[in-house]
């Protein structure tokens, strides 16, 4: 069983090598390398009784401030939800959702920092006092990447879609898969970004073993997605679904909060 489980995490980092890019920007703003898988920290938020998103947001400030000044700035993604899966009887409590994404070696220094001083252990007490967070630990991998307009948008759309590999489906075929589909599609298809989001730590249970990211400028843009869905690129997913099972997709507002330099 344990030979099983490392073979499937191995497995799964190999789908996300690979990266086509739609212009002449190389890297995201921070110094990220597309190229390279990267680590997120993401945190399932809910706001303790009595506090607001303002008192939140105020201390969020801080921990930024504290970020640069320890030299461990990292992209912070603010998303809530738009579209979702829930009903009356099945609705999640999570109210927001932060996925703070770096290189490995900048997340390891910034908790270090965070757990080790006292700076650090203030700022956790303060945060603790406002929300209780969830944290999860995942790599996430570009896969098509409208550079600039990832590295200049603040304010988008991210529609998930968690899969899980067919059995039979080899990760080869579907890492060629995925490869394929970024070439035949070079200028997006209404999206500025697609990445593959696969959970390593906290996540067992994610409802797949990874997710398909597809960011959107705006609502045209995701519904220039929509219509192309309808107008017979529901084939090109139907495709796809012989390779993957996949919950199906769904949609979170996306704030970006800070990029590191800025």
């Amino acid at each position: 069983m344990k030979k099983t489980l490392l073979t499937t995490f191995a497995s799964a980092f190999t789908l996300l090598s690979g990266v086509a890019v739609a212009d002449e920007t190389t890297m995201f703003t921070g110094g990220m390398n597309p190229n390279a898988p990267q680590n997120v920290q993401s945190q399932l938020c809910t706001l303790n009784k009595g506090k607001n998103m303002a008192q939140y947001e105020r201390m969020f400030d801080k921990y930024i401030a504290w970020s640069k000044a320890n030299d461990v700035e990292l992209t912070v993604v603010r998303t809530m939800p738009f579209i979702t899966h829930d009903n009356p009887d099945s609705r999640s409590n999570t109210q927001f959702v932060e996925h703070l994404v770096s290189d490995h070696a900048t997340s390891g220094k910034s908790w270090d920092l965070w757990v080790g001083t006292p700076e650090g252990q203030k700022l956790n007490q303060e945060w603790q006092s406002i929300a209780q967070c969830d944290l999860k630990m995942s790599t996430l991998n570009t896969q098509w990447a409208d550079m600039e307009a990832l590295n200049t948008s603040d304010s988008r759309f991210a529609m998930w879609n968690w899969c899980t590999r067919k059995e039979g489906v080899s990760v080869e075929s579907l890492r060629s898969k995925h490869a394929s589909i970024a070439e035949s599609y070079p200028e997006g298809l209404g999206n500025i970004g697609w990445f593959t989001f696969i959970p390593n730590i906290g996540g067992a249970k994610a409802p797949g073993t990874f997710a398909n990211i597809v960011v959107f400028p705006d609502m045209a843009g995701l519904m220039e997605h929509k219509q192309w869905m309808a107008n017979g690129g529901w084939r090109a997913r139907h495709d796809y679904y012989n390779y993957v099972d996949c919950q199906g997709d769904y949609v979170w507002t996306e704030e970006v909060i800070h990029r590191p330099g800025e």
